[in-house]
């Protein structure tokens, strides 16, 4: 089975529950990334209109154009990497060598599914897929299962799937997953006293510090209402900052690789809050990085 990596930054609540954040389009740091453009959308709405025939035509047409400019927001993506060794990304994605890589066994096992319609979904995945790199942004080239179907699917997948060359040295791979299939949230809490009158039966909240907050569905098979409870708390401003995620099985988390610039304090408590936790495999293998004397790259010591 595939091993894939994920740059992150040093969080010590990540090895008391392995949380990988499902990050909705919006809020990736490419502004083009996974964004329709207005070509590709054309051609799309030119094929759907001319298989449906409708009293009010403009207004199923402009109805059509606002679900293709905004369905991939109603996903949420976990990026992943073939190259461990990448100095850039360390640079970029792990808080400059002050965090970590953690490698994962990327099959249909990796997460906990709960949403009946995830396997068969087109666009959510259970595995992730390669992402593809090019000079241009979709739209003049889009392949005929991104246009000519009558789900939009191929269309969604497309543009999540296709970055511009300056991206390529990261060689991505990603889940792309329903927010439905969130195990839980971290939101900020407006109001402690909101906090203190919750009495749901339905969603837990755990504190984190400050007035951050865990937020999950109690009991496996409850855990879509969590998406639900978020949107109603959210518009109610009783929470902001809402970010997902899923929960990483233990038994796919098999390596932690830490930055060169980790201190040996965070190295003996990362140990043991991985030996004190149920959510981590025991076999699971820490290395350490360290410069290289004669190269520009890094070479890893086993530390357990």
């Amino acid at each position: 089975m595939p091993i894939l990596y994920k740059y992150m930054p040093l969080r010590l609540s990540f090895f008391d529950d392995p949380l990988v954040r499902l990050t909705p389009p919006s809020a990736l740091n490419d502004p083009f990334d996974s964004k329709p453009t207005e070509i590709g959308i054309e051609k799309k709405l030119s094929f759907f209109m001319r298989h449906n025939e409708e009293s009010n035509p403009e207004k199923l047409r402009e109805i059509y154009k606002n679900d293709l400019e905004t369905g991939l927001n109603q996903y949420g993506i976990i990026s992943l990497t073939e190259d461990p060794h990448n100095l850039l990304m360390w640079s970029h994605y792990a808080d400059e060598h002050r965090g970590l890589i953690i490698s994962l066994t990327c099959d249909g096992s990796t997460f906990d599914y709960h949403d009946r319609y995830t396997e068969n979904c087109e666009v959510s995945q259970t595995t992730p897929a390669r992402v593809s790199y090019s000079s241009r942004r979709p739209g003049h080239d889009l392949p005929d299962n991104a246009i000519y179907e009558y789900f939009e699917s191929g269309f969604y997948t497309h543009y999540a799937l296709t970055k511009g060359d300056n991206w390529i040295y990261e060689k991505e791979h990603r889940y792309i997953l329903n927010l439905w299939e969130a195990d839980a949230a971290i939101v900020d809490v407006n109001s402690l006293e909101w906090v203190s009158n919750q009495k749901n039966d339905e969603v837990s909240l755990t504190h984190l510090g400050g007035n951050t907050y865990k937020a999950e569905a109690v009991g496996r098979d409850n855990r879509r209402v969590l998406t639900w409870w978020l949107a109603y708390a959210k518009g109610k401003e009783h929470i902001s900052s809402v970010r997902l995620f899923k929960r990483i099985k233990p038994e796919s988390l098999v390596g932690i690789y830490l930055g060169c610039r980790v201190t040996h304090e965070e190295e003996r408590a990362i140990i043991e809050r991985i030996e004190k936790s149920e959510r981590f495999s025991k076999t699971i293998s820490i290395y350490k990085g360290k410069e290289n004397r004669d190269r520009f790259e890094l070479d890893f010591e086993l530390l357990n």
